[in-house]
């Protein structure tokens, strides 16, 4: 699962994560994948990296319960998700202002954005995920790159506070 948040400070994203302060350090992102192993799976580590000048990018490493994308857009943000489970990719989730949308592609704002875009919904899941990811490359004025991968952000993990739960879990 991936995160586009639009907080461009990485500081203020791993406050509204709830990181757990201990766990917390700078890293590449190669590093970040090979620094846990499969045993602490369900410990749900993350890569917060900047992106582009207002966004930042949550990366998850491991699976479990996550922030709800409404409580990271709180307070005017943006999120948007992109899952990818079982070999399937799902819509990109929306959050405005701590509100859940239905997703991106529905939105009037992003509309210019997809215009040349093909809206088969039984494109292979290679072709959506490209489809996903040059719309959020537009939206956000980046795209995963290269140089993106081999930036520094930061490893933390999140805490053990149920965040879907709550709908707020402490964040923000």
């Amino acid at each position: 699962m991936v995160q586009w948040v639009s907080i461009g400070e990485v500081d203020e994203v791993v406050r509204r994560l709830g990181l757990v302060e201990e766990t917390v350090r700078g890293s590449g992102f190669q590093e970040a994948r090979s620094s846990f192993s499969f045993s602490e799976e369900r410990s749900r580590w993350v890569w917060v990296a900047p992106f582009s000048p207002g966004w930042s990018v949550v990366v998850f490493l491991t699976d479990g319960l996550m922030p709800s994308v409404e409580a990271l857009s709180r307070d005017g943000q943006r999120v948007i998700e992109i899952v990818h489970a079982y070999w399937d990719v799902e819509h990109p989730d929306y959050a405005r202002d701590g509100m859940r949308m239905e997703t991106i592609f529905v939105e009037e704002e992003y509309h210019e954005f997809m215009e040349d875009l093909d809206s088969d919904d039984f494109l292979p899941d290679a072709e959506r995920l490209e489809q996903y990811l040059l719309v959020i490359g537009r939206i956000t004025g980046r795209f995963l790159d290269r140089e993106f991968f081999v930036s520094e952000g930061v490893l933390g993990r999140l805490s053990g506070v149920d965040l879907h739960d709550s709908g707020c879990g402490g964040l923000g």
